[in-house]
């Protein structure tokens, strides 16, 4: 049965529209509560599907609503009859920009697939390969399925230059484990559905040692059989469940690029967190389940299985990260302005 401690768990969810003066706008604010399933434990549980309502404007199940947020990052090799999933992002502005782990996007890199080149230091080519996102249909009026989203462009921290792609035999060095990636529109003046990441100014407990972390992600995740049904309709297991890992924050690590102590690239911290496959990349919620401070890097593996184990990139240190394909600015000069969506809450002093 699942354990009642779970039951005390919740999200806050923001859920965006468009103004009709053309601003992006919240519509709706809600609480999602993270209930375990009765086949699952206190530490990682997958989230029970229950509905949620919030007026005037959001109705659904939790997969769909935090489905629209946090999304599989897949790939798929043309010709070939398999999904390649690869771990969890989430967006974080309306837009469709959307952060993961580095290593997620660099897969290509250590499983050589896809016919990835370089065309000289500045270009890369992905002769083959499509890499994208999974977003669930909303059962209640769409029937279920997901649509795919293909990621325009991503960049990351690393000695060169920003790439679209990466390539395979190129070491990298990544400074950090958090890719910032761009993500192709649903439709004309649909919104992505962006969390609220961690925003300077803001008074709380975060993610101070010895308060608790939430990841919520897509753990377990498998390879897909695929079998096409017609033009732009395939079908397969998509069984992307939601999973919730909560623990306790051991130790931080902020000076981990330059002092180097720790597995994960850059500035990260450790925490009781059970972290299996699938789950790179998820966003982690701070103590009051409001803001994202984290990014899941790397989860421990121990003679036993999957250890209550692993490490988070810390995402307050990728804030100030120029953004090539941007005009080099950053996500907190982005936060600032209102042309991408960003969630913004307010409090005392700010």
């Amino acid at each position: 049965m699942a354990d009642d401690k779970n039951q005390g768990l919740e999200l806050l969810k923001l859920h965006f529209g468009k103004s009709k003066d053309g601003r992006w706008e919240i519509a709706a604010m809600t609480g999602i509560p993270l209930k375990a399933s009765e086949d699952t434990d206190e530490a990682f549980f997958a989230i029970r599907d229950d509905l949620v309502v919030a007026q005037p404007a959001l109705a659904g199940t939790i997969r769909f609503v935090l489905g629209q947020s946090i999304v599989p990052i897949v790939t798929h090799v043309q010709g070939d009859a398999v999904l390649r999933c690869l771990g969890t992002g989430f967006f974080v502005s309306c837009t469709g920009l959307l952060i993961t782990a580095a290593h997620v996007i660099t897969d290509p890199i250590e499983r050589q697939y896809g016919g990835v080149k370089e065309l000289d230091e500045l270009t890369w080519h992905a002769r083959d390969l499509h890499i994208g996102v999974m977003i669930p249909l909303n059962p209640m009026f769409q029937g279920d399925g997901y649509i795919f989203r293909s990621i325009e462009w991503a960049t990351f921290l690393s000695e060169r230059a920003d790439h679209p792609l990466p390539i395979a035999g190129v070491n990298l060095k990544l400074k950090s484990d958090i890719a910032i990636c761009k993500v192709a529109p649903i439709a004309q003046d649909i919104p992505h559905q962006p969390l609220t990441i961690v925003q300077p100014g803001m008074a709380g407990t975060g993610m101070a040692v010895g308060k608790t972390a939430t990841a919520v992600g897509y753990g377990q995740m498998r390879d897909i059989e695929l079998t096409r049904q017609s033009d732009g309709v395939i079908s397969g297991d998509f069984s992307f469940a939601l999973h919730a890992s909560t623990g306790v924050i051991l130790d931080r690590f902020p000076d981990n690029f330059t002092e180097p102590r720790v597995p994960t690239p850059g500035p990260c911290f450790s925490a009781q967190l059970r972290l299996p496959g699938g789950m790179s990349g998820s966003p982690i919620f701070d103590d009051e389940g409001i803001y994202v401070h984290g990014v899941v890097s790397k989860g421990w593996v121990d003679e036993s299985g999957v250890a209550n184990f692993g490490y988070g990139s810390m995402l307050a240190h990728s804030l100030h990260l120029p953004i090539k394909p941007l005009g080099g600015r950053s996500l907190l000069e982005l936060h600032k302005s209102e042309e991408h969506g960003f969630p913004k809450l307010s409090g005392p002093g700010t």
